[in-house]
């Protein structure tokens, strides 16, 4: 009688063990799963919008495009290209961006600083008639610190804002005409720029890697 209450007790146990078991191991592998899509996700990459000047001047175009790339956990760089169009002088603005971010918090609301290297070429011209005007270009060259915070509201989307101060150097290129009789400038030099509206950036982030549930 005893025995066979033993086996009746090892039946059970089987039963009872063997689900457990299975579903232990299904909740293991699923977190080893959860924790390489995480360290997965510590190198996504995302495509930028953004616009350059949190002024936003209503009588300018302006905006931004890029990709943006973890490369560890808390290390991103990021290309882009910005232009800017102001209707009232007929200029324009092109520049080409690379900039690196390091996270020094990670989470929800992600503060970073780095430093970026633009290029950039800026043109403009003021006309009066065909024989009387005078067209500006310029190539700038721009280096300096970035400050920023990215608050990523859902996996794939992220917001962030930053502020930078630029220490340019600027070519340019002067061509007047004076009555049909052309003259040409040129002329190089350095400036910093600091000012909070022209010197900041807002935009949005969309990352193509998420965390599979």
């Amino acid at each position: 009688m005893i025995q066979k209450r033993s086996i009746a007790v090892i039946v059970i146990l089987v039963f009872l063990g063997v689900p457990s078991a299975w579903v232990f191991c299904q909740d293991t592998a699923q977190k080893e799963k959860n924790e390489d899509a995480l360290k997965k996700n510590d190198k996504k990459t995302g495509i930028i919008f953004n616009v350059t000047d949190i002024l936003l001047d209503l009588e300018s175009y302006q905006g931004g495009v890029g990709i943006k790339r973890y490369s560890t956990d808390s290390l991103a760089y990021r290309v882009s290209f910005d232009f800017n169009y102001t209707d009232k002088s007929s200029s324009w603005l092109l520049v080409l961006g690379n900039t690196l971010e390091y996270h020094f918090i990670r989470g929800r609301v992600s503060p970073y600083f780095g430093g970026f290297l633009d290029i950039g070429y800026a043109t403009y011209k003021d006309e009066s008639d065909s024989n009387n005007w005078t067209k500006v270009s310029s190539i700038p060259l721009s280096i300096g610190p970035i400050f920023g915070v990215e608050v990523n509201i859902f996996e794939f989307l992220a917001l962030f804002a930053e502020y930078s101060v630029s220490f340019d150097y600027t070519t340019t290129k002067t061509t007047t005409s004076d009555a049909g009789s052309e003259s040409v400038q040129k002329e190089s030099g350095f400036s910093i720029g600091t000012g909070m509206g022209n010197e900041s950036k807002i935009g949005v982030v969309i990352y193509f890697n998420r965390i599979e549930k």
